[in-house]
């Protein structure tokens, strides 16, 4: 019963996420609208995590295949265990990224977290901004944007910051070195 389990796990949650990728909304960077622009994590890099997902559930499953026909001495339980933990943590993470998104209007922007509910934000409020972590593929580190003394939100460099940084027109309050 309990490799039965496993096995589901690694056949419907590359099969969900799959599906959910191939027929979900398009979610690409929605620009030239009068009235804001939109910024989501690039389609190539979450297609790229649900692949590696695939490509480990069809691993895992010809190794516990090869375990249960004796051809290795562990147990089938191993090698499914270990690709359903990772393949519910990349799935975890497919959903995150599937979630974060910035859309910047004329006087504001509203962040969508990894995690947490929406942020709404007035350009005229910030504080200041601060640049955190390591470059991203984007060619950006993440963007800390201060209100009122405390951090409300972070840019993530996985989107692209450069244009949200021109929609934000507040280049007095970015430090002087990326």
């Amino acid at each position: 019963m309990g490799d039965a389990l496993l096995v589901v796990v690694a056949v419907l949650v590359p099969l969900v996420a799959l599906v959910l990728e191939h027929a979900g909304n398009v979610r690409i960077t929605e620009r030239h609208h009068s009235h804001h622009d939109t910024y989501v994590v690039s389609a190539p890099f979450r297609r790229s995590l649900v692949l590696a997902m695939t490509f480990v559930a069809v691993l895992g499953l010809a190794l516990a295949w090869l375990c249960e026909a004796d051809v290795f001495v562990a147990d089938a339980e191993l090698p499914l265990v270990f690709t359903d933990a990772f393949l519910v943590t990349c799935f975890v993470l497919w959903c995150f990224l599937c979630r974060y998104r910035v859309s910047t209007f004329g006087d504001c922007m509203v962040v969508t977290p990894l995690v947490g509910p929406r942020v709404w934000v007035r350009y005229d409020d910030i504080d200041r901004l601060e640049w955190r972590g390591m470059r991203m593929e984007s060619g950006f580190r993440s963007l800390a944007v201060w209100v009122g003394g405390r951090r409300v939100v972070t840019l993530h460099g996985i989107v692209d910051v450069e244009q949200i940084i021109m929609s934000i027109d507040r280049f007095d309050l970015l430090p002087q070195a990326l």
